[in-house]
C-alpha cells in the first residue's frame, strides 16, 4: 500500500552553527588582527574595526543554533533560528524549483498549489543532488533551473 509516494525512510537533514570551518575562520581572522596589531602597531581604533566582523561569528559560535529540513510522508518542514518553523503538507506542493545561482549557490523554492512561492533557508538548505532525489522519490515535481538571475 502506498503513503503518498514517500517511502517508511524519511529524508532528514540537520546542521549546527557550530563548525569546524567557523571555528577556523574565525582564529584566522583573529590571528590576522593580532599580527597587524603588534607587527605594524595599528592605533586601537583599526583593531577594533578590524575586530567588529568576528562578534556575529562569535556569537553564532556560543548560540550554537540548528537549522533543519525533514520530507515525509506528511509533508515538507524545515525550522531555523531567524525564521522559526514552516510546515507543508505533500498535497499542497505544486512543484518545488531548484536554482543554482551564478555564485555556485543553491537556492531552493516551494511553490503551492494556492500560487504561494516559499523560499527555503539556506542554512536548512541540505546538498542539492541528495535533496532532490528524496523530491523525486517522494513523487514531487522538480524544476531545476542553472544560473538564474532572480
Amino acid at each position: 500500500m502506498s503513503d503518498g509516494g514517500v517511502s517508511s525512510t524519511a529524508y532528514r537533514y540537520s546542521r549546527t552553527a557550530r563548525t569546524p570551518r567557523l571555528t577556523v575562520a574565525l582564529g584566522l581572522w583573529a590571528v590576522g588582527i593580532l599580527i597587524i596589531t603588534l607587527y605594524f602597531s595599528a592605533a586601537v581604533w583599526i583593531t577594533v574595526m578590524l575586530a567588529l566582523p568576528l562578534l556575529p561569528g562569535l556569537w553564532e559560535l556560543w548560540r550554537n543554533p540548528t537549522a533543519m529540513l525533514a520530507l515525509d510522508s506528511k509533508g515538507l518542514s524545515w525550522r531555523n533560528a531567524a525564521s522559526g518553523s514552516t510546515d507543508i503538507p505533500l498535497d499542497r506542493i505544486s512543484h518545488i524549483r531548484l536554482d543554482r545561482r551564478w555564485d555556485f549557490s543553491h537556492r531552493a523554492t516551494v511553490f503551492t498549489d494556492s500560487g504561494k512561492r516559499l523560499r527555503i533557508p539556506p542554512d536548512c538548505l541540505p546538498p542539492h543532488q541528495r535533496f532532490e532525489q528524496a523530491l523525486i522519490a517522494a513523487n514531487l515535481r522538480v524544476e531545476r533551473h542553472h544560473f538564474q538571475i532572480f
